[in-house]
């Protein structure tokens, strides 16, 4: 296993390439591949090519929909989906041919290193309004899933471009806010120990992939 982690910004990696020194992980690789949707997947895909990984670990924050997983817990995820808010208020729609699911399958192990598994949900921006966080929620149960749903903005992105290169996946998140007109000053609060339980439990899972 040849192994890249990645994440939107360096700041996110700080803890996790601290605790890989620490714990002489083999044949890694460790990149920042930008914020948003549009850099994260000209990022990863630079990344990819650079590095020419197997497996590939996103790490990062992200806000919690009501109702499901809490501050500071860590997550993960089986898939990650693209949700749109005016396509979900039926203002707009994404055309069929356009992807809007991506399979992550480095779940389970990351599962067994202590995070719990949501559905993980990419929009364009940060959803700053509460009814519109609401309707995003809704639309992200079409999977069902007790432990709720998270928003992310570069997790599609990352998993497309895995997806593309063949490499394999997986998504380790911090919970900072609740998505929501409290998000920002939640996140301000609280990302940096929810970046560091994120590298926590992704340590683990890589010790334990490595072992396996």
């Amino acid at each position: 296993m040849k192994l890249l982690v990645v994440a939107a910004f360096e700041p996110e990696l700080t803890e996790f390439r601290s605790l890989a020194r620490d714990a002489n992980v083999a044949n890694l690789e460790v990149a920042a591949i930008g914020v948003g949707l549009v850099e994260a997947a000209i990022g990863m895909t630079r990344a990819i090519h650079q590095h020419r990984p197997t497996h590939a670990l996103l790490l990062g924050t992200c806000g919690a929909f009501a109702g499901g997983v809490a501050i500071n817990d860590v997550v993960t995820g089986a898939r990650a989906i693209l949700l749109d808010g005016p396509s979900v208020e039926s203002r707009a729609a994404l055309p069929p041919p356009l992807p809007q699911e991506c399979g992550l399958a480095l779940a389970p192990p990351i599962v067994a290193a202590g995070a719990t598994s949501v559905e993980i949900a990419n929009t364009l921006g940060i959803t700053t309004d509460d009814a519109l966080a609401t309707n995003l929620s809704a639309a992200a149960s079409k999977h069902p899933n007790p432990n709720g749903a998270v928003e992310h903005l570069e997790a599609f992105a990352f998993a497309r471009a895995c997806a593309a290169a063949g490499v394999v996946a997986g998504v380790v998140l911090g919970v900072a806010n609740v998505v929501g007109s409290r998000g920002r000053e939640q996140w301000r609060a609280n990302h940096v120990g929810a970046s560091a339980k994120a590298a926590q439990v992704a340590i683990r899972a890589v010790v334990g992939m490595n072992a396996a």
